[in-house]
């Protein structure tokens, strides 16, 4: 088991297609060339957030390090659903989130383009806006991945002028984690530490131990005061540390790269050539992703210490995330192609509540909090895997019918409106204009 990815699971797995396709109100179930709203774009982020939800309870949105070995592992049954969790969602879903970011990214460039308006500053502003839900968010959930969205994203607006055999190579770099396997060599190339420098690396372990278990105490029994006090300061670094030491920082923006290049291209319009390059994509990584993951479940990454073993699991592990996400993307692409009405009840549903993206991660979230957290049910600690990720998932299908529910009255989600009404510096319309019988 990959002890310290494992045990920040939740601190980045994050929601997709946050900024969307905000300044377009089309229908969400079937694509259209005068909304330009695509509905696999809709479906694709629904599903990337069933992915997020299921990683996060997991691990009881914890959201930070596990207080002991092991944590919310309590039978065998546990045990198995952690493992299938781990190389089944780790990573996957928030690659396709990321993704599509930056797609979302270039269909409002576009858009801007088409209309002849400016774009710089209202993206700007949209993603300052964006990170004080953030901040706000941030306070309840360590886990908030909306701030680092939001200051990432700013990277985007001079990346447009890029051209798109420089986003493909960058991106592919920056995903497959070049940099950390780089510094990784780096590290395990270096002379053999000394006494010194193993007693600090010592008291610094010892350290982080008592601070993973305050912090457990806070959100198992602590006060609203002291949990906010705690995510502005130990989660932000934890945060912070895992995002430099997994690289994960990188890897992000890297597929924010990869999504402005396919909003350029059009890859998601269905066409012959979209169709043959997905198929290729499909092969390809699912034979990657077939071999790394029997690497991984062979040489579980650890980083107990730096070896040239380790390194070379942990980037099978980071390769075979990259390559299941592609896999899973190309297959729900191409089987919406194949037969976009084969299941239309089920389509224009996940359609819906992808279109809903901040609305639906922002209540993940809520249902975090009450069930597992001291300020709720408190179920944190008490509750095994199995009956998490099972918890996570029924909800997840609440959220469903909620977010049909909702657009059947309403044109956005209620975040969604809020972020478009203080982008506007104005309440913006939002109420469905009832429809009378002929």
């Amino acid at each position: 088991m990959m002890r310290m990815q494992h045990s920040s699971r939740g601190c980045i797995a994050a929601p997709e297609n946050l900024i969307g396709e905000g300044d377009m109100q089309p229908s969400v179930s079937v694509d259209s060339a005068s909304t330009g709203r695509i509905a696999i774009v809709d479906i694709l982020r629904a599903i990337a957030l069933f992915g997020i939800i299921l990683n996060h309870a997991a691990m009881s949105f914890l959201a930070g390090p596990e207080p002991y070995p092991d944590f919310n592992t309590f039978s065998s049954p546990d045990k198995y659903v952690n493992d299938l969790i781990e190389l089944l969602t780790f990573g996957k879903f928030f690659a396709i989130f990321s993704f599509l970011f930056g797609l979302s990214f270039a269909i409002q460039l576009d858009s801007a383009a088409r209309k002849g308006s400016s774009f710089s500053g209202r993206f700007a502003w949209r993603l300052a806006i964006l990170f004080m839900i953030g901040f706000v968010h941030n306070l309840f959930f360590g886990g908030d991945v909306l701030m680092i969205y939001a200051l990432l994203g700013l990277l985007l607006i001079p990346c447009r002028k890029l051209k798109s055999r420089t986003l493909i190579i960058l991106g592919v770099v920056l995903v497959f984690n070049i940099p950390g396997l780089l510094l990784g060599a780096a590290f395990v190339s270096a002379p053999a530490p000394t006494v010194e420098q193993q007693q600090r690396t010592a008291e610094l372990q010892q350290n982080f131990e008592q601070s993973a278990k305050e912090q457990y105490r806070i959100k198992q029994s602590g006060t609203l005061d002291e949990l906010f006090k705690m995510n502005l300061t130990e989660s932000t670094l934890n945060k912070v540390f895992f995002l430099l030491f997994t690289g994960r920082l990188w890897i992000t923006f890297g597929y924010f790269l990869l999504g402005l290049w396919a909003g350029r291209v059009n890859l998601f319009r269905d066409s012959d050539a979209n169709r043959q390059l997905f198929s290729k994509l499909l092969l390809w990584s699912g034979i990657v992703a077939a071999i790394t993951s029997v690497i991984h479940l062979a040489y579980p990454s650890v980083f107990q210490e730096a070896t040239l073993k380790n390194l070379l699991s942990y980037f099978a592990f980071t390769t075979q995330q990259t390559t299941l996400a592609a896999f899973i993307l190309s297959a729900v692409t191409l089987f919406y192609w194949k037969n976009p009405t084969r299941l239309v009840g089920l389509f224009n549903k996940l359609a819906a509540t992808g279109k809903m993206g901040l609305t639906t991660y922002l209540m993940q979230s809520v249902f975090g909090l009450v069930l597992f957290f001291g300020l709720g049910f408190g179920m944190l600690g008490h509750m095994g895997v199995t009956a998490s990720v099972a918890s996570g998932a029924a909800f997840f299908v609440v959220q469903i019918f909620f977010a049909g529910w909702w657009l059947q009255r309403f044109n956005m989600g209620p975040f969604e409106w809020l972020w478009r009404s203080l982008t506007y510096f104005t309440l913006q319309p939002n109420a469905r204009r009832q429809e009378s019988a002929a």
